[in-house]
């Protein structure tokens, strides 16, 4: 899972520094196995683990899974409603205030994929310990 960690905390910026924009399908692919992988480790977290139920660490790592939905475009796209505009809608997307939007949205999606990174950058340290842990064992 580590590994998996990792891949979820650099893919982003590694997709966009080495690779063409065709590669993006297969990134979405592997963000999506990494979710599910994420999914089924806070599943089993939870039957296997006496407390981890909606403890502290649940949230924290539910809240890095979800997080993943913002690197698979077509499901980011459907959550936030891109594509499902009427005509008038998108005569008015023109106007220059929606410029000035888009770019303090901008901002926001930036602050907001840091503080992520943070919560994703916590997660793997969590493994990190629990590594060290069964170590001593």
């Amino acid at each position: 899972m580590m590994i998996v960690t990792i891949y979820s905390l650099f893919c982003d910026d590694i997709k966009l520094l080495g690779f063409e924009k065709s590669a993006d399908y297969n990134f979405m692919i592997l963000t999506s196995i990494a979710m599910a992988f994420f999914f089924i480790e806070i599943i089993l977290a939870s039957v296997g683990t006496d407390g981890y139920f909606i403890s502290f660490y649940f949230w924290l790592d539910l809240i890095a899974t979800l997080s993943l939905i913002t690197d698979i475009q077509p499901l980011w796209d459907l959550l936030i409603g891109v594509g499902v505009q009427t005509i008038e809608q998108e005569e008015q997307e023109a106007d220059t205030g929606q410029l000035a939007r888009g770019s303090r949205g901008a901002r926001v999606g930036t602050r907001a994929g840091r503080i992520v990174r943070v919560i994703r950058l916590i997660r793997l340290v969590r493994i990190v310990k629990l590594y060290k842990g069964y170590e001593n064992i």
